[in-house]
């Protein structure tokens, strides 16, 4: 949002104050909506800034009018402010530091209960109200219950390593099959003890809730990138000689052309018993490795949530044996009635985008 606004804003004072913490927040957001309405779309600008249109409109004019005072609140009536912006900052302050660093060993995150059950012995306050928190909390756009995860970078290669699977999507190969392969592993099945009953109007499928736990299995799948069919082989154990089992049938079932297979890093893909057989195919079959931290370019991991959803959430079998029946029906079917390719639309261009992006700090999306 600051690249933006310095691009676009003819008044460079106003950004300066927008952008060195010389305004407080909410006249850095009225700064910033001010500065962004008269370059680029109203719509737009208001999205940048999560306000209503009519707010970035009214901002905008008061800014025309008035210069950066128009961007203050106007006199209200109203009894004086309780607590002063001493206090309120002193407030900002607490809550951006965790509660064990300050009086509530073990406590991850604060809640508003306990500010207003601590604040008073931090500050030299005598009390607090919930909704005095609450619109402190608001003003400074500070959400403790909420927070946001992140993943650090890891691969030096990671966009050249992207690129590539990303235009092999884009433009598969014509002296080939491009196969995304990964495992579904520790598949649990469930048998329940009693029969569950069936739907009918008004009310919806019921299940028996007590269950008995078999053993786990794991599916090895490679989805056909070009024409979505799936081929898929299940096994009790996941290691690099259940693997190989599965790469042997795979090259069998796709005999005289050549693969492209999308692996992630997974160490059974790796082994030099792998590599091994890989020689021996001489070319015919190639791995093309997602960067670390990137098994979510790799398609059967789409293909794997619709499995989930269609075959394991609601599987009730009574043997690990029966559940592998189960899982390899499932494909039979999507191969009969599902299997098309996958519309792909994420490109290189669009990687190349989010990664030159200037991370911005905002309210996290992950409610704990």
């Amino acid at each position: 949002m600051e690249t933006i606004c310095q691009q676009l804003s003819p008044d460079r004072d106003l950004y300066r104050q927008a952008t060195n913490g010389s305004l407080p927040y909410k006249l850095v957001k009225r700064a910033k909506a001010a500065l962004l309405f008269e370059h680029t779309a109203v719509a737009r600008a208001a999205n940048i800034v999560n306000s209503a249109v009519s707010t970035v409109r009214k901002w905008y004019q008061r800014y025309q009018k008035h210069g950066i005072a128009g961007l203050k609140d106007l006199p209200r009536s109203g009894r004086p402010k309780v607590f002063s912006n001493r206090v309120k900052l002193e407030v900002v302050a607490i809550v951006c530091q965790k509660p064990a660093e300050t009086c509530l060993p073990g406590v991850t995150h604060w809640s508003i209960r306990d500010l207003v059950k601590m604040l008073p012995g931090l500050l030299d306050i005598a009390k607090i109200s919930a909704e005095s928190v609450r619109k402190i909390l608001k003003e400074h756009c500070l959400k403790p219950h909420r927070i946001e995860y992140f993943l650090t970078k890891t691969d030096p290669d990671f966009f050249k390593k992207a690129e590539r699977i990303l235009d092999i999507y884009q433009s598969p190969p014509e002296d080939g099959l491009v196969i995304s392969v990964d495992e579904r592993t520790a598949i649990q099945v469930l048998e329940r003890l009693y029969p569950g009953r069936p739907l009918k109007p008004g009310y919806p499928e019921k299940v028996e809730f007590h269950y008995r736990r078999h053993p786990t299995f794991t599916l090895l799948a490679g989805l056909s990138v070009q024409d979505g069919h799936v081929f898929g082989r299940c096994y009790r154990r996941h290691t690099q000689h259940q693997f190989l089992d599965f790469m042997v049938q795979l090259a069998e079932y796709y005999r005289d052309i050549k693969l492209y297979v999308i692996l992630d890093n997974l160490k059974t893909h790796k082994t030099s018993l792998l590599r091994n057989w890989l020689a021996d195919q001489k070319g015919r079959i190639e791995f093309v490795f997602t960067p670390f931290h990137g098994s979510w370019l790799n398609q059967i991991e789409i293909w794997f949530n619709i499995l989930q959803m269609k075959c394991l959430r609601r599987m009730n079998c009574s043997s690990t044996e029966a559940g592998m029946a189960h899982v390899l029906n499932f494909i039979d079917t999507w191969d009969t009635h599902y299997a098309k390719p996958f519309n792909w639309k994420y490109t290189a261009a669009d990687l190349q985008d989010m990664m030159e992006q200037k991370p911005i700090i905002l309210p996290g999306s992950a409610k704990i």
